[in-house]
């Protein structure tokens, strides 16, 4: 007989549970992705800090449930049961989709429960003021769909092609979250007060330097922005380096 999971346990993977954390990460994946995104993450982190990893409807153990396509609604299902599950500090990190996901949670958060995080990572992902500056493509057909994608971020495994049963399990995720990519709307509200660190591959053809810099405007604490070697999907070949620089901050956001 199978339990079903609690509310809880359907949104949060906790890959490394700890006795007494002084911090709580919250990683968003990018789009398609889910928590195998941050494998080898809670070996890298301290004691002190408990990985959470943000598990979203439509994979996983949530893989019969409808994917969302609209980031308002996708935002408060999330904050509806993180926010009564946070009991102290806590940082976000979230890579291309994630860190949208990840700003907007840190701000539904701040509005419906009063919890702000001690600190936002963000990773691979223009600052959300700034408009699309590529094609859309989540209406286009599967084909073309993922020949667009494939093209721009060269990340579309080969037996996605070519795997019918692949492709029918991973295609309706994917093209959701590109829906929630660019139907994504910002609005306007007060910066947050916690610390931002932006993170880009020096050989991403999607996000550069001067993009990442706008995520400045979004905080009135400090921001920082360090690049590393890669592409768009540098946080795999650069992971250790990555943990450990986000661990800096993360140290930075324990100290009262």
């Amino acid at each position: 007989m199978t339990t079903a999971l609690s509310d809880f346990d359907r949104w949060v993977v906790r890959p490394a549970p700890r006795t007494a954390p002084l911090l709580r990460l919250i990683c968003v994946p990018y789009a398609g992705g889910g928590s195998a995104a941050f494998q080898g993450w809670s070996e890298l982190l301290p004691d002190t800090v408990e990985p959470w990893l943000l598990r979203l409807p439509g994979r996983e153990a949530r893989f019969r449930e409808e994917p969302r396509t609209d980031v308002p609604v996708l935002i408060k299902e999330a904050a509806t049961v993180l926010g009564p599950a946070l009991d102290g500090p806590y940082a976000l990190f979230g890579h291309s989709l994630g860190a949208l996901i990840a700003f907007e949670l840190a701000r539904e958060l701040r509005r419906s429960h009063g919890k702000e995080p001690a600190h936002l990572s963000v990773s691979a992902r223009s600052a959300p003021h700034l408009p699309l500056r590529h094609a859309v493509v989540h209406q286009l057909p599967d084909d073309l769909l993922l020949e667009a994608l494939d093209q721009r971020f060269n990340a579309i495994p080969p037996a996605i092609r070519d795997d019918p049963q692949m492709r029918a399990l991973y295609l309706p995720v994917l093209r959701a979250d590109v829906t929630l990519l660019e139907t994504y709307s910002h609005t306007p509200a007060d910066s947050l007060s916690c610390p931002i660190t932006a993170y880009g591959g020096e050989d991403d053809p999607e996000f550069q330097a001067d993009e990442l810099e706008g995520w400045q405007r979004h905080t009135a604490s400090a921001y920082r922005l360090r690049m590393f070697p890669g592409g768009h999907f540098f946080l795999n070949q650069q992971r250790d380096e990555l943990v450990t620089d986000m661990t800096d901050d993360l140290y930075s956001a324990m100290i009262p």
